[in-house]
This record gives C-alpha cells, sequence and structure tokens, in this order.
C-alpha cells in the first residue's frame, strides 16, 4: 500500500534507495490506491462529497444575495438607517468574500478541506443569530463582516473538493454543477426570503438561514471526510516516519514554511498573476464584470419590475428564476455542446486539449450577455407584456453562465451591488441596461482574442510554460481510463 515500503527483488526504486541511505522519502498515491480520492474512491462515496460541497456552496451563495431582503423590515424599525446605509451590510459581506482568501487559503491547502469548512459553517450559523436579533445598523454590518470573512473559504475550498475528486480531463461536468450551484442560490436567495419578508418579518430572513446553515453543518460534521490528496498522504508520511524511524515527505506538495510564508504567498501569488500575465488581467477583467453584474442586477432588476409593472416586494423578486433558467440552459448546453467539444480536442491532442478550446462556449456567451443586457434595456416598458424583458434576462444569464464556467475551467474564478438601484434611477432603466449592455459587448472580444492568439500569449508567459510542462509530465504518468468520455462523471 504504501510506495516508500514495497520490497522487490530487482534494483531499488529511488524510494527503497532513499529509504535505505536515509535521505527523506517521497511518497505519493500509486494507481488504485483506496486512500487516493481521484481513482480509488468509490463513486458513490465521491458523489456524496460532492453533493455535500455543493451544499455548502448554496448556503454560502444564497446568503450573499439573499440579506437585501430584510432590508425594508430592517428600516421600518430602524427608521435612521437609510436604504443605502443597509446595503453597507450586504457589500461588507462581498467585499470580504473577495478580500478573505488571501489569509485563509493556506488553512486549507495545509491542514486540509474538512476542518475548515466545519468550523466555518459553524460560525456563519451561529453569526445568523446575532443578525436576528440586531438592535442596530452596526452589529448588524459586524456579524456580516465575520461571516461574509468565514463564508469566503467556502466557495473556492468546495470547487476544491470538485478538483480533488475529478481528474482535470473529467472535470467540466462536475464543475459545470459546482457552478450551476452558485447560479441557483444567487436566483433562489432573493426570491424565497423576499417572499418571507413580506409574508412573515424581515427576522425570518436570517432565523431560516440559521436553520438551513444548520443542517449543513450537522452534515459536514458526520459525513464529510477529508478529500485533499496532499492532507491524506502527510498523515501517512508521519505513519510511516513513527514506524520507520527515517523522515518522508509528500511528493510535488509545497512545503509548509510558517504562517509568514503562506500568507506571503497567498497574498502575493494572486496580485503577481494579475498584473503580470496579460491573460489572467484579461480574463479577471471579464469574469469580475460579469460577476458584479450578477449582484447588482439582484436589487435592480427587481427595482425595474417594481417601478414599471406594479409588482410586489415578493413577486418582484420572483422574476430573478430567470437565473437559474438561464444558467440551466447553459449547463445542459455545456454537456450536450462544449464538453464534446473538448472530449474531440483532447482525443486529437492525445489526451491533451489547448486550454483555449475551454472558452468557445464563453466566446459566444459573452455576446448573448451583451444582447440580453440591452433586450431588457429596451422591453421593460408598461405596453410590453413583462414576460419578453424576462427571456431577454434569461438570455442575459446564459451567457454569464458561460463566462463564469468557462473562465473557472480556464484558470479559476475572480471576483458589487452598492449603487445598483441608485444608478438605474439616475440613468433611468433603459440607459442603465444599455451601460451594462455596451461594457458586456466591449469585453466580449476577450475570449475571441484568446481563442486566437492564445497559443502565442501563453508562449510568452514563464508560469503557462511551466505548467503546461508539468501537465505534459502528468498526462504522460497518468494512466489511460478506456470507455470514460469527458461528458461522464466516473
Amino acid at each position: 500500500m504504501f510506495a516508500s515500503k514495497e520490497v522487490k527483488q530487482s534494483s531499488p526504486t529511488k524510494h527503497e534507495f532513499a529509504a535505505l541511505s536515509g535521505e527523506p522519502v517521497p511518497v505519493r498515491f500509486e494507481p488504485g490506491d483506496p486512500e487516493d480520492p481521484a481513482t480509488g474512491w468509490g463513486r458513490w462515496k465521491r458523489y456524496r462529497m460532492m453533493a455535500l460541497a455543493c451544499f455548502v456552496t448554496y448556503c454560502s451563495a444564497f446568503n450573499a444575495s439573499a440579506n437585501g431582503a430584510a432590508s425594508g423590515g430592517f428600516i421600518a424599525d430602524h427608521p435612521s438607517v437609510t436604504s443605502t446605509v443597509f446595503q453597507t451590510s450586504s457589500f461588507t459581506y462581498l467585499a470580504m468574500l473577495g478580500i478573505g482568501p488571501l489569509v485563509l487559503a493556506p488553512i486549507s491547502e495545509t491542514f486540509g478541506r474538512r476542518p475548515q469548512i466545519w468550523i466555518c459553517t459553524f460560525v456563519i450559523m451561529v453569526l445568523f443569530l446575532g443578525q436576528a436579533l440586531a438592535p442596530n445598523i452596526y452589529s448588524l454590518v459586524f456579524c456580516r463582516l465575520i461571516q461574509g470573512t468565514a463564508a469566503s473559504i467556502e466557495g473556492p475550498v468546495a470547487a476544491g473538493v470538485v478538483a480533488d475528486l475529478w481528474p482535470k480531463k473529467t472535470r467540466g461536468p462536475a464543475m459545470g454543477i459546482f457552478v450551476l450551484t452558485v447560479f441557483t442560490a444567487n436566483a433562489t436567495g432573493p426570491l424565497t426570503m423576499n417572499w418571507v419578508a413580506q409574508e412573515l418579518s424581515w427576522p425570518w430572513v436570517y432565523w431560516i438561514q440559521m436553520i438551513s446553515n444548520g443542517v449543513c453543518f450537522l452534515l459536514i460534521t458526520f459525513f464529510f471526510v477529508e478529500p485533499r490528496a496532499d492532507v491524506i498522504l502527510g498523515k501517512r508520511c508521519k505513519a510511516l516516519e513513527k514506524e520507520t524511524g527515517r523522515p518522508h515527505y509528500v511528493e510535488g506538495a509545497e512545503r509548509f514554511e510558517g504562517w509568514a510564508e503562506a500568507l506571503k504567498l497567498s497574498s502575493t501569488r494572486p496580485l503577481m498573476y494579475l498584473f503580470t500575465e496579460p491573460i489572467v488581467m484579461a480574463l479577471a477583467l471579464w469574469v469580475g464584470f460579469a460577476w458584479g453584474v450578477v449582484f447588482l442586477a439582484i436589487g435592480a432588476i427587481s427595482h425595474v419590475f417594481a417601478e414599471v409593472y406594479g409588482f410586489s416586494q415578493g413577486l418582484s423578486h420572483t422574476v430573478l428564476i430567470t437565473g437559474f433558467v438561464g444558467a440551466f440552459i447553459s449547463f445542459i448546453l455545456h454537456l450536450t455542446v462544449q464538453e464534446p467539444m473538448y472530449q474531440r480536442a483532447a482525443l486529437a491532442g492525445h489526451g491533451k486539449a489547448k486550454p483555449e478550446v475551454r472558452l468557445y462556449a464563453s466566446a459566444i456567451g459573452g455576446m448573448l450577455f451583451s444582447a440580453g443586457a440591452f433586450g431588457f434595456a429596451w422591453t421593460a416598458r408598461e405596453w410590453i407584456h413583462w414576460f419578453v424583458p424576462c427571456i431577454f434576462l434569461t438570455l442575459f444569464n446564459v451567457g454569464i453562465y458561460t463566462i463564469y464556467l468557462g473562465t473557472y475551467l480556464y484558470i479559476g474564478d475572480c471576483y458589487v451591488p452598492f449603487f445598483g438601484v441608485t444608478m438605474y434611477d439616475q440613468l433611468t432603466f433603459k440607459w442603465a441596461s444599455s451601460l451594462v449592455g455596451f461594457i458586456a459587448g466591449a469585453l466580449a472580444i476577450v475570449p475571441w482574442i484568446l481563442i486566437i492568439f492564445g497559443d502565442k500569449l501563453r508562449a510568452k508567459s514563464r508560469i503557462a510554460r511551466q505548467m503546461e510542462q508539468q501537465e505534459g509530465q502528468t498526462l504522460a504518468d497518468e494512466p489511460a481510463r478506456p470507455g470514460m468520455t469527458e461528458v461522464e462523471m466516473p
């Protein structure tokens, strides 16, 4: 079972030679090792872990988008608080979603996914108590600040679980489900909680989430096991060191050099990639704008339907179901169109496809994003049935899903609704949405540039060349799995 303990009659391997000579012994998973999450775990164990990771993500994204539902009731109980001031509680949460991973990321990489998700889920659950009973805006903002910090790691860690469970060549459908979970939460959060606030009272926006996050915490406690290979191997190394008396280390893993060094790396590496890699900068700008528009739309779109069509609080937010419908349509297209294209490219490349193949759907989706924004801008009229702008909102979300997923699969995701409603009131509804359409149309050129010039741009990147070389070595070591297609989840 342990690579470093195998005894053979032939010449010693590098692991055995290291053990015999007293040098530190590298330890890795052999193909099919039952402790290897990607190749040794059973299908249903991986599906269970995937479901739990998605539930954690759903609760976090739901919380990010549902907070605004409490606005009207909270302001009514606290007349000195304005709508803009209340939005500080939402903005604080979203800001920490972006800042938090710079500090918390090393914890997951060093000590594992399970302890971090378990602790963060508990903290989030408890802080809903402070929000439901908040006596003033300061206590609400403080709770959202800490809660956003805890939630900031849940999405990236859950995405990391997907990467732990499936190798790159078969990861596409699983990552598609993960992204669909985020879009579903963003749609159902404000939809359900605005009905709750309208029919019950604003504290129930937080009580219900406390209950759902409590269920999530219990499921994580009893059913979530550590899926990160480096951490599992690290425990194996300690067991071998105790048994043999010789030092062991995880082959290919970065060594933990202390919290100061880990914090320095997690803080500077994203910035280095952002400002020294043109590809990362372009995709970060593109997906950052698209994701920002998602949160701007949560408040602004419902505001448009309330003002133009006279919808109630609950009904005006029900139109946000277009976010889920658009994402689901895009997910089906991802499985039936984008993934087969990637599979064919991988087969033609002897198991390796150019990363730009991941952006084919996004190249079309970027244009749909812009077209949907323009369509919504000029059809949300009293004399045009409300169903027509909803069609364009669905198209709008089809495009955003492809952008988010394509970028996530290409290099990862990057990540704000503070002045959304004010912008729509000042610019008028049609020109505010048109502004989004103009910017989205300009940024739609990003994937086309990468598809056409991606090879040349990556050739000039030292980091991209190193990763491509490392990937080539990994593919060469990885045995073929006959009968497996890209759109199947093994």
